[in-house]
């Protein structure tokens, strides 16, 4: 799951562009202190370089070894590239790999983009500190030709920690709209079904406030069902939580990880998708749901605000049950006022390969002349 929706990216662009990716990756197991391995995966040429880490010895050392390989792992997978001449260096996440794609701008005389899809700049996040980071960090943004991040929501928070750049630009994940499709029969079901998607880390996904809402909920009526779909750090933990807020099985269904075929038909054999979370950079699962044709009852946050309307679903502020319960239950009882084809157009044409695909190209045009 580690880089997927940059993974998705590069195959978009792939269509326009020669995509060469270096991935670089810490692995305890690793059996020498680096490890190569090259594939050609979807037109996508990927360079993925494997170093040692270990937890034997002081933190300070083993971080500082850490950190020196990370760096070394880079450089020698740009050393074995060195034939790949690009026009533009692109680099996903900060800090570290910035500070590497501002070296090969100034060594290659190329520009470089930076793209940003980490919650760390949200204040319920918490993980944006130390003076050091900041100041590096606000150095190779503003030395980047472009900052593209994936919602509004994100650049709002990027600027308030003086992350300036004169280009920040708004390109979406991409979400593959023709896989998630409404279904051509809808099944007959005596409860109405809600499903709620996650990656199963109870403090930006907010789970554990989502099964409370439900236990609420589940005191006001009984003619629903969850579907609890993923898998995580969290998952046992959660299934444990519902145990203890007596929630019956029948009532939340832990279904584990479903992905591709599985996933999109989890999606269609439901009526509403619910988002719970504290924080989000972006929001893949509201457009997956919604490009299925499915309402959404959502916190407001990451993409949520932007395509939320009343004609596709409902917003409630983040952190607030009561207001979660009561959307999903007016939810339950608005379920016939929406349509489904209306729903996914809200998505369609906004969040496919094509569309991503076209914005970074222009992106790279206006950058390369």
């Amino acid at each position: 799951m580690a880089g997927l929706f940059i993974q998705r990216q590069a195959e978009a662009i792939s269509t326009y562009c020669d995509i060469a990716v270096i991935y670089v990756h810490p692995e305890q197991d690793c059996p020498n202190k680096y490890e190569v391995e090259f594939s050609e995966e979807n037109e996508v040429r990927v360079l993925r370089v494997y170093y040692r880490v270990t937890e034997k010895g002081f933190t300070f050392i083993r971080n500082l070894l850490k950190l020196y390989r990370f760096y070394r792992a880079n450089f020698k997978a740009l050393k074995s590239i060195r034939q790949f001449d690009p026009d533009v260096v692109h680099v996903h996440v900060l800090t570290r790999m910035a500070i590497i794609g501002f070296r090969i701008s100034r060594s290659w005389k190329k520009p470089f983009i930076i793209s940003e899809h980490w919650s760390r700049y949200y204040f319920k996040n918490n993980t944006y500190k130390g003076i050091t980071r900041q100041v590096i960090t606000r150095f190779v943004v503003r030395k980047a030709d472009a900052i593209i991040v994936v919602s509004g929501m994100l650049q709002k928070s990027m600027l308030y920690w003086k992350l300036w750049n004169d280009n920040y630009f708004i390109v979406p994940n991409v979400v593959e709209t023709e896989k998630f499709i409404p279904p051509s029969i809808k099944e007959t079901r005596s409860k109405k079904r809600i499903i709620h998607v996650s990656c199963f880390e109870d403090k930006s996904k907010n789970i554990s406030g989502f099964l409370r809402a439900v236990k609420s909920l589940s005191n006001r009526r009984n003619d629903f069902e969850c579907l609890v779909v993923g898998n995580g750090p969290d998952y046992k933990q959660l299934m444990e939580y519902r145990k203890t807020l007596e929630i019956p099985e029948t009532t939340v269904v832990f279904t584990g990880l479903k992905t591709g075929k599985s996933l999109v038909e989890a999606y269609q054999s439901s009526d509403f998708l619910v988002l719970s979370s504290h924080y989000e950079t972006f929001g893949t699962v509201v457009v997956e749901g919604m490009s299925c044709g499915l309402p959404v009852v959502a916190t407001q946050t990451g993409i949520v605000p932007e395509i939320i309307t009343a004609d596709n679903g409902l917003m409630v502020p983040p952190d607030d049950e009561e207001a979660l319960t009561n959307g999903m239950d007016l939810m339950l009882d608005k379920l016939g006022t929406y349509d489904k084809q209306k729903i996914r157009a809200t998505v369609l044409n906004r969040f496919s390969e094509e569309i991503v695909a076209d914005s970074l190209y222009n992106i790279y045009q206006r950058i390369v002349s």
